[in-house]
């Protein structure tokens, strides 16, 4: 069925373009009000693999809820949507390409999208990242990526009812504290050099001020970190919980640029695949003296896969996404009556609808909201 005929069928719909049923990079379309919304517009995981936007295009607006690659690596596919406005918060609208004009969101408050009442809060998650509660039925909300428990990246809970929650459920049935990451990370520590791979603009600061506070001081970064650092200590700090910015700052004059290896170092990007870690991890690989590990999820068919399944790199989980227990919570506040777990496999739908009861969960490719 094409998108232009669920407008006359439904009050308004959710289709479920990407990201839902497995890994894969975020799209979805809401039609409501006689106009259609792109929510983000992503590439990979795989690295490379586009959501066919065939049912989503032509698109009035293209919302993007943060900068990460699988939600924005995809605006090479814009055209294809008819070229239609791009909204974003300040700081993810300074990462976009400079053709790209984005029209603000707040970071924290309300809004309108073509006559659409639109609320945002910060999502504890990456840097100008927000959720987005819309005006739409009784209520929709889109969590994007988000996280309840960064030390770093502020989270404001949604309180605002919506009968319908596409939600980040990244890690399923999870439920292990991020204070657990903690002392995992540390157990590799002190045993020699160690790289970590990660997002300069997501987990990567907020493990180094972890690495600070817990008083290492030998703590290596590339110009990638270098720059999100300057970011967060500057007019990114508003994503960051009250007082941290003067922290970060200090954080930076303290790490020291690459330079062979030393201590702890902290390279994007996290699967290899490009930037420092990839002339790094083939520098490193061959010397035993130098562990390697990865703390979030590894893109197939990239180095950091190579890596892990060879046995040369160690993974662990830094927590950067909900926990089952977050799920349900904000499932309860918000008053959800049906769930969509976003960003995770299929085979983890029993286990959330179990714990989600009686709201209902599904995955179904088109939601009427």
């Amino acid at each position: 069925m094409r998108a232009e005929t669920i407008m006359h069928r439904h009050r308004a719909a959710l289709w479920l373009i990407s990201g839902v049923g497995k890994k894969g990079p975020a799209c979805f379309a809401v039609e409501a009000h006689g106009k259609r919304l792109v929510l983000d517009l992503g590439e990979g995981p795989p690295p490379g693999l586009l959501p066919d936007i065939a049912l989503a295009a032509p698109a009035d607006a293209l919302i993007l809820s943060h900068g990460h690659k699988d939600h924005i690596g995809g605006l090479s596919l814009l055209a294809r949507l008819g070229n239609p406005p791009v909204y974003a918060t300040e700081i993810v609208a300074q990462s976009l390409p400079g053709e790209i004009k984005a029209r603000k969101l707040p970071i924290r408050g309300t809004t309108e999208v073509l006559g659409i009442a639109v609320e945002t809060g910060r999502d504890g998650h990456a840097p100008g990242g927000v959720w987005l509660h819309f005006g739409i039925g009784d209520g929709f909300l889109y969590t994007g990526d988000y996280s309840a428990e960064s030390a770093l990246y502020v989270y404001d809970s949604p309180t605002r009812p919506a009968a319908t929650a596409l939600i980040d459920c990244s890690y399923g049935d999870y439920d292990r504290a991020l204070a657990a990451c903690w002392s995992e990370l540390a157990a590799h520590l002190g045993k020699g050099p160690l790289l970590l791979p990660v997002p300069a603009n997501g987990r990567g600061p907020e493990i180094a001020l972890e690495l600070m506070r817990h008083g290492f001081r030998d703590i290596f970064i590339d110009e990638a970190m270098q720059r999100a650092l300057r970011q967060l200590g500057d007019g990114a700090g508003i994503s960051l919980h009250e007082g941290l910015a003067e922290e970060i700052r200090r954080l930076a004059e303290a790490t020291r640029p690459i330079d062979g290896a030393h201590g702890v170092m902290l390279a994007a990007s996290a699967d290899g695949a490009s930037g420092a870690t990839a002339h790094l991890l083939p520098e490193f690989e061959r010397s035993s003296e130098v562990g390697i590990l990865f703390t979030g999820y590894i893109n197939p068919n990239t180095p950091a896969e190579r890596l892990a399944q060879n046995g040369r790199a160690q993974r662990m989980r830094w927590n950067v996404h909900p926990r089952l227990s977050d799920t349900v919570a904000l499932a309860r506040t918000v008053r959800a009556q049906t769930i969509i777990p976003a960003f995770c496999d299929r085979t983890q739908f029993a286990a959330l609808a179990g714990a989600l009861a009686p709201a209902r969960v599904t995955m179904d490719a088109v939601v009427e909201i």
